[in-house]
Parts: structure tokens; sequence; C-alpha cells
């Protein structure tokens, strides 16, 4: 692994509701310049949650994400030719016919995508996968609950073994859900929030950046602290983008979980 002495340094503060120094563009061709190629597919594989989230935004007729590993044409013509996607991409889209039944199952590609890619990496990208996906469980069992909805159909393309997901099925029936130890605060946080999904949506931002920011510390010559940092560069910039239109669109996804 490459020391990035001059890297690290280098990058702005980041701070949640305040302008950032860098763009994320800028902050991509700072690291095409100074990281191996090597270091360059474990940033790829951060970026492409966003390129799955631009799948569905295709597929709805949305605007994407600038911050994904393709383009807007680049990713049309990958879903046409069926290329340069993993396998699995293919594999799960073809189960459905029409793009608002791949727009309705979307988190089970999600799914897949946390599935095969937590096997392969390691150091902090593992650890940020597993957080992302653990708490994205955490939080579709505390909307099921509060919402009435089947939790068997919202978890139906996870692994039913896993750990967390047996712990959310364990307590289908029960009146509340309990969230493993480490989640707790999670569920604390959005408590306080009452039934303002706005707030609840912000406290989730707020919660995965100082997530990040206790598991990568302070400026380090190493890539997991330059990995954290695209990770928190992104919310900063999703925080900062949401006019009250965008807000109230992405609160309506975050209510009903869609």
């Amino acid at each position: 692994m490459h020391n990035y002495y001059f890297v690290a340094p280098s990058l702005p503060s980041l701070v949640l509701g305040e302008a950032s120094e860098i763009t994320f563009e800028q902050l991509m061709y700072r690291l095409h310049l100074n990281l191996s190629k090597g270091d360059l597919k474990k940033v790829s594989v951060l970026r492409f949650t966003v390129d799955l989230h631009n799948i569905r935004a295709l597929y709805s007729d949305q605007p994407i994400d600038p911050r994904g590993n393709l383009s807007e044409k680049e990713l049309d013509e990958a879903l046409l030719v069926e290329a340069d996607l993993p396998d699995y991409v293919f594999e799960f889209l073809g189960q459905f016919d029409e793009n608002k039944e791949k727009v309705r199952h979307f988190f089970g590609l999600l799914s897949r995508y946390y599935a095969e890619e937590i096997e392969r990496q390691e150091g902090f990208l593992k650890d940020l996968l597993i957080f992302q996906r653990e708490s994205r469980l955490v939080l579709a069992a505390i909307r099921a609950k509060k919402t009435g909805r089947d939790i068997l159909v919202e978890l139906q393309f996870e692994d039913f073994t896993d750990p967390v997901v047996a712990q959310i099925l364990a307590q289908k029936d029960m009146e509340e859900y309990e969230p493993p130890m480490q989640y707790q605060d999670l569920k604390q946080n959005l408590l306080t929030c009452g039934d303002d999904p706005w707030e609840q949506y912000k406290t989730v931002i707020v919660y995965e950046f100082n997530w990040i920011e206790e598991m990568t510390g302070y400026p380090l010559f190493s890539l997991d602290w330059i990995l954290g940092y695209v990770a928190r560069l992104m919310l900063v910039e999703k925080w900062n983008e949401l006019d009250e239109g965008r807000g109230n669109e992405i609160v309506d996804k975050f209510k009903t979980g869609t």
C-alpha cells in the first residue's frame, strides 16, 4: 500500500452544512494523479453505490448523480449492451421485464452489491460497506414497524442466516424493534426527530458522517483515510445540494423506503 504523504494533508476539512473548498470532481482529478491503479479501483467500489442508484434514476426518468463512475450516456450504453458492469447487476435486473419492477425491487440489487463487495474488500472499505449494509437493514426494520409493512417482504433478497437479518426477523411479531447494541444510538437519534421525515433523513446523514469521521480519525497517510474522505465529501455535497423541492422528494423516498 502506498503512503500518500502529500494527498491527505492537502485536502480541506469537511463540515456538514458548510460548502467544501474542494468539489467531488476536483477530488477525483487529484486522486487520479496521485493514487495507484489498485487503489483507484477501491475508490471506484465506493462510487459504485452511486452508479446503482443512477440505474434506478434512469429507469425512473430522473436525473443522475454525477459522483458515480459512469456518466449517464456510459451507464445507458452499459445497460443496453450488458457490459462494463458486474454480471450480478444484469442477472438481478434480468429477473424483471418492466422498468417499474426493477425500480420497485431496487434494494435487492443493493443487497447483491454488499454481498459481493464485502467479501472482496478489507480494511476501512470493508468496515464501511458492512456499516452501510447493516444500518440500512436497521432503518428498514424501524420503518417497517412504524408503517406496518411486512418485514419479510422488505428483506426478501437478504440472507436470512445473516446475524443482523436473523435478529430483525426474530422480532417481526414484536411491537417494537430493538436493533443490535452498536445501532441503539441510531434508533434513539431517530426517536428524537418524532414523525418528521426530513429531520430523520438529516439525522441519518449526520450519523453516517460522524461514524466515518470517527473510524478514520485525523488525516493519515493511508488509503483508508482517503476513502473515508471520499465518502464524507459525498455526504457534504448531498447535504448542500438539497433545495426544498429536492429535499421533499428525498424525504418521501426515505419515508417509504423506496
